[in-house]
Parts: C-alpha cells; sequence; structure tokens
C-alpha cells in the first residue's frame, strides 16, 4: 500500500508541473503578442475612455471627434468640409478595424459639423445613427450639404442602420430609442435634454444634440455648437428646477461651445461644471466668421470664462502665420497648434497625447501675441 501512495503522489505532482508548465506558456506568449507583434500606432493611447479631436485638413473651424470605449466606436460630427473626409477615414482606421461604427451623432445641421459624412457613411457599417430634431435650413447656400447627409443617411438605414432624433432618444419615445446608452463596462453615453430639440431657435447651432458621457465621477460634456441662451435654458432644465432630476455634474473635460467664440462657453455654465480640461474645435485666429481679432476663435471672452477654473486647454489647429495668400502655394494657409488630441482615461487618471506639441494655450506664441492673459493665467 505505501509503495501505491508513492506512485499516486508522483503521479500529482507531474500534473501540477505540467499545468503550471501551460500556464507559464499562454502568459509567454501573451507577452510576444502584446510586446512584439502587436501593432503600434505613433497617436494611440490606451484606456478605459478615448476622446480623439482631429485635426481635419483645412483652415477652418468645424468639429470632428471620434469617441471609443471598450468595443464600442463613436463619432461624433464630421467637418468641416467635405475633403476632410479622406483625413478623418485615415485617422479611425487606425482604430475601428473592423468598418463598424456603432453610433454616429450629428449635432446640427450647419456645414462644418456634417459636411464629411457622405464619405463617413461609404466607407464604413453604422449601426445607430442620432441626430438633430430640427433645422431652419431651406434655401441657403449649405442646403445641398444639408440635402446630402439626409441622402446617405437614408441609404445608411436602408442598409440596417438605426435612427434617432435626440428628442426620441430622450424621451425614448420611439422603440429602440434610449436616453442612456451603455457602451462599456465603465461608460455610459447619455442624451441630455435640450430646450430647442422642440422649440424654434433664430440661431441653427441652438438645435446642437447636447451629450454627457458619464464613467463613474468623472463626466465628459459635448454640446455641439449650443450658444448662451441655449446653455441657460440647459442650465434651467437640470439646475434650476424643482423637479427631481439629474442635474449638470462638474465635468473633467468640456468640449468647447461653438469652437470657443465669445456666444458661448457662459460664465454661468462654467461656474456650474468646473471643468478641468477644455478642447476647442477650431482653426486659431481664423477671419472665416469674423475680421474682429478679439472675436476670432478662441474668443478673448471664452478664455476670461474658462480660466477661472483651468489652464488645461488646446486646440487642434491654427492659422500659419508664415501664409501669404497670393504667394508661395506651398505654404499653407494652416498648420498644426497641438495637432490630433487624445483625451483618455485609465482608472480614473486622464493622460493627453498630441501629435504635434503639448503646450498650453496660454503658452502658445499665437497666444502671446494675439490674446491678453486672464489675472487667473498670471
Amino acid at each position: 500500500m505505501a509503495k501505491k501512495k508513492v506512485t499516486t503522489s508522483v503521479k500529482v505532482w507531474t500534473m501540477i508541473l505540467c499545468i503550471l508548465a501551460l500556464i507559464v506558456g499562454f502568459i509567454g506568449a501573451g507577452f510576444v503578442y502584446i510586446y512584439v507583434y502587436k501593432p503600434e500606432s505613433d497617436t494611440f493611447v490606451s484606456g478605459d475612455f478615448e476622446a480623439h479631436f482631429m485635426e481635419l485638413g483645412n483652415q477652418y473651424a468645424g468639429d470632428c471627434i471620434y469617441i471609443r470605449s471598450g468595443d464600442t466606436d463613436i463619432l461624433i460630427d464630421a467637418g468641416s468640409r467635405e475633403n476632410s473626409g479622406d483625413d478623418i477615414i485615415e485617422y479611425i482606421d487606425q482604430y475601428v478595424t473592423d468598418g463598424v461604427l456603432e453610433y454616429v451623432i450629428a449635432t446640427h445641421a450647419d456645414r462644418d459639423h456634417i459636411a464629411a459624412y457622405e464619405g463617413i457613411f461609404e466607407h464604413y457599417e453604422v449601426k445607430t445613427i442620432i441626430d438633430f430634431p430640427l433645422t431652419n435650413k431651406t434655401g441657403d447656400d449649405e442646403t445641398n450639404i444639408l440635402r446630402t447627409y439626409y441622402e446617405y443617411r437614408d441609404l445608411e438605414v436602408e442598409n440596417g442602420a438605426k435612427h434617432y432624433t435626440a428628442l426620441e432618444c430622450y424621451e425614448e419615445s420611439v422603440d429602440g430609442a434610449q436616453r442612456v446608452y451603455q457602451i462599456s463596462d465603465s461608460v455610459e453615453m447619455e442624451i441630455l435634454y435640450n430646450y430647442y430639440y422642440e422649440n424654434h431657435s433664430s440661431d441653427e447651432n441652438n438645435y446642437s444634440v447636447c451629450l454627457m458621457f458619464n464613467q463613474g465621477d468623472n463626466h465628459y460634456l459635448f454640446t455641439g455648437d449650443l450658444e448662451g441662451d441655449g446653455e441657460e435654458e440647459l442650465l434651467n432644465y437640470y439646475n434650476g428646477s424643482s423637479e427631481e432630476r439629474y442635474t449638470l455634474p462638474h465635468c473633467v473635460l468640456y468640449k468647447a461651445g461653438h469652437h470657443g467664440s465669445n456666444t458661448s462657453t457662459t460664465a454661468e455654465l462654467m461656474a456650474v461644471i468646473q471643468p478641468e480640461y477644455v478642447i476647442v474645435c477650431c482653426c486659431a485666429g481664423t477671419s472665416e466668421y469674423t475680421t474682429d481679432k478679439a472675436n476670432q476663435f478662441p474668443s478673448q471672452q471664452f478664455i476670461d470664462n474658462i480660466a477661472l477654473y483651468t489652464d488645461n486647454v488646446y486646440i487642434p489647429t491654427m492659422i500659419n502665420p508664415d501664409y501669404v495668400d497670393g504667394a508661395d502655394s506651398s505654404v499653407l494657409p494652416y498648420t498644426s497648434m497641438n495637432g490630433d488630441i487624445v483625451f483618455s482615461v485609465t482608472n480614473g487618471e486622464v493622460e493627453l497625447s498630441f501629435s504635434n506639441n503639448d503646450l498650453k494655450l496660454k503658452d502658445t506664441e499665437w497666444f502671446k501675441e494675439n490674446r491678453e492673459m486672464p489675472d487667473a493665467w498670471k
């Protein structure tokens, strides 16, 4: 009996050693894949939540933000011009390897937010499209761009995509429309209520779809081009009501409203959300909308309002100071400020990466030459 007992022990130990060897082998194989064979990207930042603010290949203001969390890929807007599509697709294809965008959000009907969607809808399979309930556009120069957006959006729907307006999502009034979408284990995408989803505004910007991404105690706010009166309505609804409802929280990230204009990012909204990081989707110093330098994006008023809460302000693109209209055609009218910007959060820790440089707006030569330093930044 003693001899048999010894033999059994040997067999058990042999089995344990084999299992350990197998485990070590798997770990080693994983190590080799991650550090040797896995493709690398110059701009990739791993994390539970990532927001990529892209350069759009021209000197115009425009929004295009790629979000990913877990296995979910989201595109918010596709500006600023039709030819931005190639730059957007080239960038996103670094990350979207299956050709699928789970969500596409078109915040409002202005050209600098929807012009490149034709190429996006042709290139990607889209699962869900969420867009603006209202628009004033009936016969202006951008009507053809809006018509093109509708045409390619509807083709995507014919091919299987679901389509909801932001109001349908907020009210959950259509089968499948949700106010809150769980996009990963730790992150949810919330469609906020905007008074102008169902009320007329003389300003197209106020129809913007407003989103809040919630990651535990971290919140990230995106308001499209919402103007000051739209922000006031947002505050009245969430923070000024006696009804029991969600209130706008402190936000770690705020995508600056209307490209950092003097008519949005109001002092009242900033006092509530008190952002820690602000990304301005614009080409700094563009005269596209005004020749008044103080009000060119990002405006002095925007800077004064935001400076009380943070100096972590970043911008992808700026007007090229070396460009002279009609001179050397090899010099482009725009150049990188921070370049492509990636805001990433892993285990609650924020990390930023840039394709050009990591200078805060206040430390750039453009700022020193074109803006006054607010006291809070001195």
